[in-house]
């Protein structure tokens, strides 16, 4: 596995944080509504969950590639659709994304350390993103560290994505401005996915 491997399973993953969904509104919440120590407690924990997933998701496509490669074919196809699917509704979503709504209540750290860990635990984007996308990377030669190393990197980058956007987005003109230009954003990333899809699809049919 090459410099380019580690870097298409890096922007992959970065893809996958950046994506609009459930997590990003739980955490903007949370920098917005108990500060920003709260937002960061909840990045943290949110990618040391991410990372967990990973792990396990990478570990079972091994196995499934080892006693199923039938199956583990349907899984590499269909985690191609997937992505395609993700990346052209990105791009034709019309419309700026909808405001995230801000909860004023106060809480501790630990709960923002629960919440980081179960909006994890209940986005089901997640494993289905991660079956998809280490499907195209796993095969039955994959090694420990290799599967190790692609769970640290998800879950790192993960980690510093949302990180980011509790320190950045702390303050609600950030926020905002965010809104006002995450349309563009979001059709810039779809591009991008869709081409690492193109890309995935290309070696399955050669």
């Amino acid at each position: 596995m090459d410099t380019e491997f580690w870097i298409s399973v890096t922007l992959a993953c970065l893809l996958g944080a950046m994506s609009p969904g459930l997590s990003l509104a739980v955490i903007v919440n949370l920098s917005l509504s108990q500060g920003r120590i709260a937002g960061l407690i909840a990045a943290i924990s949110h990618g040391l969950m991410i990372g967990l997933f990973a792990f396990i998701t990478a570990s079972g496509l091994v196995v499934i590639l080892d006693r199923y490669p039938v199956l583990f074919n349907a899984v590499q196809i269909g985690g191609c659709v997937f992505l395609i699917w993700m990346a052209l509704k990105l791009l034709f979503a019309t419309g700026s994304r909808t405001a995230y709504s801000v909860d004023a209540t106060k809480s501790s750290k630990w709960s923002a350390a629960r919440d980081g860990v179960l909006i994890a635990l209940v986005n089901p984007k997640i494993i289905i993103f991660f079956s998809a996308l280490f499907s195209q990377f796993v095969d039955a030669n994959s090694q420990l560290w290799e599967k190790t190393l692609m769970a640290l990197i998800a879950g790192t980058v993960d980690m510093l994505w949302y990180m980011l956007m509790a320190i950045v987005i702390s303050r609600p003109s950030s926020l905002m401005s965010y809104q006002r230009h995450s349309r563009w954003i979001d059709k810039c990333f779809s591009l991008v996915l869709l081409i690492i899809a193109i890309g995935f699809i290309i070696q399955i049919i050669v």
